[in-house]
C-alpha cells in the first residue's frame, strides 16, 4: 500500500493487515471445529428421535426451518463471522442519545469514556467514517495511549462527533464510578491521570457501561 502521509495512525503496515487476517482466520477455524461438533451431536440425537419413532423426519424438517427463521430474525448479527456491535438501530435517532455538557468537562474527565473499547455496527462499518483494529475485526481504533484514535491528543475533542458510533452517543458516565468520584460535584477519579492503557471495555449494551 502506498501513500505520502507521514502520520503512523493514518498508514496500515503490512503487520497490521497480516494481524487483521489472522484474526478472522483463527475465528473462522475455531467456529468451523464448533460446527462440526455441533452438526455430530444433532445428527446422533436426530438419528435416535426418528428411530425411536419420537418424531418423523417431516415434522423435524419443518420445526428446523421454523426454529432457522426465527434465529436469524431475532440476533442477525450473532451470525456474521467479525464481531459486531449487537444493538442494529439507527445511531442518529435523537432518542439513542445522552445528553452531557461533555467540552464544559474535558479537563476534569480527560475525555476517558474515549479510552473504552466497543464494536462498531454495521451502520458505522458501512459509512467508513469510524476507524477500527484491523487485528480485532470490528473493534474501535485506538493509539498506544488508549484513547481512540479519533481523540485529538491534546484537545481530547472528537474528530468525528457527528458520526460517532451509537455507544458513544448512549453512554452515559454520570453513575460510573471509574471517571467520577461526583458528577455533580464535578470532582473526576484521581485515577484518570494514568492515561498510559485503554480504560477498559465497554459492555455491549445501549448504554455502553463499562464492565
Amino acid at each position: 500500500m502506498s501513500g505520502s502521509g507521514s502520520d503512523d495512525d493514518d498508514e496500515l503496515s503490512r503487520r497490521e493487515i497480516e494481524r487483521g487476517f489472522m484474526s478472522v482466520n483463527n475465528r473462522v477455524q475455531d467456529q468451523t471445529v464448533q460446527l462440526q461438533r455441533l452438526a455430530a451431536h444433532v445428527y446422533t440425537l436426530t438419528e435416535l428421535l426418528v428411530n425411536d419413532a419420537v418424531v418423523s423426519l417431516e415434522e423435524l424438517e419443518q420445526r428446523r426451518s421454523a426454529t432457522y427463521e426465527q434465529m436469524r430474525a431475532e440476533h442477525p448479527l450473532r451470525w456474521l463471522t467479525a464481531k459486531v456491535h449487537h444493538l442494529e438501530s439507527d445511531k442518529y435517532d435523537p432518542k439513542q442519545e445522552v445528553l452531557i455538557d461533555c467540552a464544559s468537562r474535558l479537563s476534569l474527565c480527560r475525555a476517558a469514556c474515549c479510552r473504552m473499547t466497543f464494536y462498531l455496527s454495521n451502520q458505522d462499518l458501512e459509512e467508513g467514517v469510524i476507524r477500527w483494529d484491523l487485528a480485532r475485526p470490528y473493534r474501535v481504533k485506538q493509539r498506544a495511549d488508549g484513547y481512540c484514535v479519533h481523540c485529538a491528543p491534546e484537545e481530547r475533542t472528537c474528530a468525528v462527533w457527528s458520526a460517532r458510533p451509537q455507544p458513544c452517543r448512549a453512554y452515559d458516565c454520570r453513575s460510573d464510578k471509574r471517571i467520577w468520584q461526583d458528577f455533580e460535584a464535578r470532582i473526576a477519579n484521581p485515577a484518570l491521570a494514568q492515561e498510559a492503557t485503554a480504560l477498559g471495555d465497554a459492555r455491549d449494551t445501549d448504554e455502553r457501561t463499562p464492565r
